[in-house]
This record gives C-alpha cells, sequence and structure tokens, in this order.
C-alpha cells in the first residue's frame, strides 16, 4: 500500500490517467487545436511532444497562424512538461505562427502558470472559442 507521499498530485486528487494528445484542425483551416489530458511528467512527456509536434506540423501543412494547446484535461504538468510548451512556443514564433494555451481560471495548472512566469510569456484563455476568436486570419 502507498502512502499519500508516494503518489503524484493528481493522484491525490483523484484525477491520474494516462497521458493522451488529439489534434484537430479548426476554424476553417485557420487553426490547429492540440487537446492533451492526463499527467505529463519525465517518464510521459514524449507523448506531449509528439502530439506538439504534429499540431504545428499539421499548421504549417494547413497553412493555418494559429496552434491551440488545450489543457483543461491535464491533472499534473511537471517541469518537462512545462519545458516542452516553451520549445513549443519557440517554435511557432520562429515560423510566424502564434500559440495559444488554454487553461480555465479555476484549473490548478493557471497557478503553475502564473508561478512559473511563463503566463507572461505564453498567450493563456480560458476556452478554446476565446483563442479562436483571436485567431489571425490568413489572407491566402
Amino acid at each position: 500500500m502507498t502512502t499519500p507521499d508516494e503518489t503524484t498530485p493528481a493522484e491525490q486528487a483523484g484525477t491520474t490517467t494516462g497521458p493522451w494528445t488529439r489534434v484537430e484542425p479548426l476554424a476553417d483551416g485557420q487553426a490547429v487545436v492540440v487537446r492533451v489530458g492526463g499527467d505529463i511528467d519525465q517518464k510521459t512527456a514524449d507523448v506531449l511532444d509528439k502530439g506538439l509536434d504534429e499540431g504545428l506540423a499539421k499548421a504549417v501543412e494547413a497553412g493555418a497562424l494559429l496552434v491551440v494547446v488545450d489543457l483543461q484535461e491535464v491533472g499534473f504538468v511537471a517541469s518537462t512538461g512545462l519545458s516542452s510548451l516553451i520549445r513549443v512556443h519557440n517554435a511557432t514564433r520562429d515560423k510566424g505562427l502564434e500559440l495559444v494555451v488554454v487553461l480555465p481560471d479555476e484549473h490548478r495548472l493557471s497557478r503553475l502558470l502564473w508561478l512559473t512566469a511563463l503566463s507572461r510569456i505564453l498567450t493563456v484563455t480560458t476556452s478554446v472559442e476565446q483563442a479562436l476568436a483571436q485567431a489571425p486570419r490568413n489572407p491566402a
């Protein structure tokens, strides 16, 4: 039997799931949404990286100007997951795209982004709809 000290914060909250990503083109090809769920730590960050890379590639391929990373179903993010977000933020900027992270204000990860000052670097909105409303439009 494990003690509470041997579990992750997400396990303690009863929200443990394996990590997953799903990439969806939205807004008539103007945006790509990468939906992420589960717990992201050192053992599972490769799932997040793969999803982020796939989302960025699909955005470039489609001529989309916006990549949205929806973290609403994520229970826990370790520092390696935060590093992945910074990496994809830099990659999107290098390709002339915009990255928006979706987290409701009441989500526990919102505080983490604030504490780590990532909320100053990343554009954060409270819903996918809000992110899409801000989407730059491709004139092509």
